[in-house]
């Protein structure tokens, strides 16, 4: 039986988009992969071992795998994204590689010479891969833009999953049903562009704003910058990272999702409280439009009246559609954590097949 060896160190952060998408397409594999004639086998942090159940192989991650990676004895080793440090151990191992993003090149504190070089390091492991996933077709724009790709690689789009099917033990929470009315946005990172919507909260006084998510970048302080400044401060909450459940609750008892993202390869969160019926109100940018498609909200610009506008009308031709939550939930039921790991188990079996 072929084994897949699924590189999942990212889990170290499952508050992370990354860590979201190695957490659910391990337990999706764990599912839909007993009936595929596959092994999988995982290389996860430590305290990971055993998360996908008994099923799988695991190794625990060590600082020498990035130089000297763990054997599986695996048939084919998948990265689960593009920056991964940890390859297979031997270079006739097909390898799978997916890419979520160039995002580092709009960092501003990245220098150009930075920025080569990692363009340089992407196309090294484009050369080295077999087979190139990108989770959406802007991605794959993208990179068929800015890098080449040889013929003859094997390349799909797989769109990352939003439902919540294969659920875990998440962090406890309580209280959201008892907030009022309430916005809700998750990720917190200068690209997310949050501090622009405070003419909007300040504008509709009756809703409050709850941000969930770990702070790694110091863009809250922005945030609240911002806030102080339109005198909404005290009207918008930062809950730091929150578990399964509790995200689930907020996205189940909120009134609209706010996304006005800069950047997304794909944007889990838009997806994610789709499935709840939840309206969302996204920029046009990048890979938004895309996963969003007919049934989103979309801010034009970024200026206030805009923003103001795009809200209002938005949320008056949800309230004024009785069938619209529906429409959405449809919409969002085409990305589930299950057609992924389906689709990915056909593409492991396509560049297997390849190899012969």
């Amino acid at each position: 039986m072929p084994t897949i060896a699924l590189e999942m160190e990212r889990l170290r952060n499952p508050y992370s988009g990354l860590g979201q998408y190695c957490l659910q397409l391990g337990r999706a594999f764990a599912v839909e992969g007993s009936d595929a004639g596959l092994g999988f086998a995982c290389l996860v942090p430590a305290a990971c071992k055993g998360e996908f159940g008994n099923g799988m192989e695991y190794k625990a991650v060590k600082p020498w795998h990035k130089i000297i990676g763990p054997d599986f004895g695996e048939s084919l080793w998948h990265c689960m994204h593009q920056d991964s440090a940890y390859m297979p151990r031997s270079r006739k191992t097909p390898l799978v590689i997916t890419i979520h993003d160039l995002n580092f090149l709009e960092r501003p504190d990245y220098s150009e010479a930075k920025k080569s070089h990692r363009m340089v390091a992407m196309q090294q492991k484009i050369k080295r891969a077999n087979g190139l996933v990108y989770i959406s077709e802007y991605v794959r724009n993208l990179v068929h833009q800015l890098l080449k790709v040889p013929k003859g690689k094997v390349e799909q789009v797989i769109y990352n999953g939003g439902s919540f099917k294969y659920q875990g033990p998440g962090g406890k929470f309580q209280g959201s049903k008892d907030q009022g009315p309430f916005l809700f946005s998750i990720g917190i990172h200068p690209k997310k562009n949050y501090h622009v919507l405070m003419p909007l909260l300040a504008e509709f006084k009756a809703y409050k704003w709850i941000i969930a998510g770990p702070d790694s970048r110091g863009y809250q302080a922005k945030i609240e910058q911002e806030a102080a400044r339109f005198g909404v401060a005290d009207r918008i909450e930062f809950c730091g990272p929150v578990g399964e459940e509790a995200k689930m609750e907020f996205y189940q008892n909120c009134t609209a999702l706010l996304f006005p993202s800069l950047s997304e390869g794909f944007g889990l969160p838009v997806i994610e409280a789709m499935s709840f019926g939840k309206p969302v109100f996204l920029s046009k940018l990048t890979s938004l439009p895309e996963i969003g498609g007919v049934e989103a909200y979309y801010f034009n610009d970024f200026e206030p009246n805009t923003l103001v506008e795009a809200f209002a009308n938005g949320m008056k031709q949800f309230e004024n559609n009785p069938g619209k939550g529906k429409k959405i939930e449809s919409w969002a039921a085409r990305f589930t954590w299950e057609k992924s790991a389906e689709q990915y188990i056909e593409f492991y079996q396509k560049v297997l097949a390849s190899q012969k």
